[in-house]
């Protein structure tokens, strides 16, 4: 820029023009002082070129991953996508209040069962708690799994019992019974006073009954009949020896009346009752009285996802000897 006074770019002039494209130290450091209010230009440019340093910096360390480790690149999408699905299948994440009430309720039911002790299980359909069970214990010289059905109806309606009862007995040393009544295990000699356990898991008669108060009543009956025989096949000496049974929550269930069947029956009272805990029994797939279908059964025990209870009910000491 000239003067139009001296006709050349004076020393005046120039500090004015210098002037006006910076800003003097003192202004500078009066933006900085000054909180809470809009940057200067300068300062935003800053910002942006340091922002645009870190991109590149972020870019060329990429770069160099990938020259470095060309196999793991390609195969990582697919491990995070596998694990997504996994865990998209899997329902909503946990938070860590709910995984250590999960956790809990697990350590709760697996210590109900101890490998010093005499267990009968009833109205197994295929095997797969026994085979759990013995699989939590590390033996299954204490186990006696039995079910209702005989060898032909029981390979018809659980393709896969065969197998687990191959574990059972043959990897855990546990006996499987197959057309044993839970009805009647008085009658069996062997069982009279034998056991500290005895569950039957989801008792259920299977008869397609569509009337919900005459199938209610069945149930009652059959609930009945059975705490009267199973309490004869407790071990009178051991303070622990209890009759277990598994229900879902809700309706019908409810009306069975569980409880009241076992008082009734039998010198027995409600000692305990928390929820049955899929999750701490490996390889536990429940099964419907009528057999495995799949528009019905589900592997993975969804049935029971809407929740069930574990009821323990123990001897009357009072009552006991007159059993």
């Amino acid at each position: 820029r000239h003067c139009s006074r001296f006709g050349s770019l004076c020393s005046l002039c120039a500090a004015h023009a210098l002037g006006r494209l910076r800003p003097p130290p003192h202004r500078a450091m009066a933006h900085k002082k000054m909180k809470g209010r809009l940057l200067g230009k300068g300062c935003s440019v800053k910002k942006s070129l340091k922002q645009a340093r870190r991109e590149c910096q972020v870019k060329e360390k990429g770069k160099k991953l990938k020259k470095a480790q060309p196999g793991e690149e390609a195969e990582t999408p697919k491990a995070e996508s596998k694990g997504t699905a996994a865990a998209a299948s899997e329902g909503p994440k946990l938070t860590k209040k709910e995984q250590k009430a999960k956790a809990m309720m697990e350590k709760q039911h697996r210590a109900l069962y101890s490998d010093k002790e005499r267990i009968l299980l009833v109205g197994e359909g295929n095997f797969s708690f026994a085979r759990a069970l013995c699989r939590h214990l590390g033996s299954g010289a204490g186990v006696y799994a039995t079910c209702f059905d005989d060898e032909a109806t029981l390979a018809k309606k659980y393709t896969d019992a065969e197998e687990c009862r191959k574990e059972v007995e043959d990897k855990y040393g546990g006996t499987t019974l197959m057309g044993v009544d839970a009805t009647r295990l008085h009658s069996v000699k062997e069982f009279k006073g034998a056991f500290h356990k005895i569950i039957w898991n989801f008792p259920h008669i299977g008869s397609g009954e569509t009337d919900l108060d005459k199938s209610a009543e069945e149930h009652r009956l059959l609930l009945a009949k059975f705490f009267k025989s199973a309490a004869k096949c407790l071990n009178k000496e051991s303070r622990g020896s209890a009759i277990h049974v598994a229900l879902k929550t809700g309706e019908p269930y409810k009306s069975w009346k569980v409880v009241q069947m076992a008082r009734g029956a039998a010198p027995l009272d409600l000692g305990n009752a928390l929820p049955f805990a899929t999750g701490a029994w490996e390889g536990y797939a429940h099964r419907r009285t009528i057999g495995f279908k799949t528009a019905l059964s589900k592997d993975d025990s969804q049935e029971l996802a809407k929740g069930a209870n574990i009821y323990v009910f123990v001897r009357r000491p009072e009552e006991a000897d007159d059993a």
